[in-house]
């Protein structure tokens, strides 16, 4: 089977600065391997409008968990259902607010609870990327399709062991260098590996825009 690959960027936090990122963008734009980015709860209004922008060429946008104090670890791996909730709701209000279109969800440090996962199920997040791959989630959080691989960080590649997985998932930080994310990229599609775009990976949903305040389309996607 052909691998596909899947690039996800986190790092766009509050406030963060775009420069590395629209380097970033500008590899993987030339490399037709589409970006997944991985947004917090709360971003800058400026990071909204660039992951709006992003999502409008080609590329998907997960909710990169539901707080935006990262000291916990990985705080879903054991979360029971009813707090997973709790929490969901909570960020998905502030997404709404900003008129932040998201297409799943993904935890910091990647694992996830069978709770969390029927959290997301339940509040119409159907897209899960964790560290064992893509999933998409059916009702009451039950996995319905999958494409599986493991977490590959932005490292040398001479240091791990090779296999062949479905799924090449590339995980990098948006202050990532283009030349080094240029060269993972490379090494992932000289093996064969076809970049997974985002339509094939999620379905495509309006943002919902209650109480957002302007339009994201005509926020500066600038730093």
């Amino acid at each position: 089977m052909t691998p596909r690959l899947i690039v996800s960027v986190s790092g766009l936090g509050p406030g963060a600065p775009l420069t590395a990122a629209v380097a970033l963008a500008d590899a993987l734009d030339a490399r037709r391997a589409p970006a997944t980015w991985l947004i917090g709860p709360q971003p800058h209004p400026e990071v909204v409008a660039w992951a709006t922008a992003r999502r409008r060429v080609g590329d998907a946008v997960l909710l990169h968990g539901t707080r935006t104090d990262p000291a916990a670890g990985r705080p879903y791996r054991r979360l029971p259902a009813h707090e997973a909730g709790l929490r969901l709701a909570g960020a998905l209000r502030s997404r709404d607010v900003l008129g932040l279109a998201v297409d799943g969800f993904a935890a910091p440090g990647w694992s996830t609870s069978d709770g969390t996962r029927t959290a997301l199920a339940a509040a119409g997040v159907g897209v899960l990327l964790d560290d064992t791959g893509v999933h998409r989630l059916a009702a009451g959080g039950a996995v319905a399709t999958s494409w599986r691989g493991p977490v590959v960080a932005a490292e040398p590649r001479r240091s791990r062991r090779r296999s062949e997985p479905g799924l090449i998932h590339l995980a990098l930080h948006a202050g990532t260098p283009a030349a080094t994310a240029a060269a993972l990229v490379d090494e992932a599609l000289a093996t064969g590996a076809t970049p997974l775009g985002a339509g094939e990976l999620v379905g495509r949903r309006a943002p919902r825009r209650t109480g957002a305040t302007g339009d994201p389309e005509d926020w500066s996607i600038t730093a």
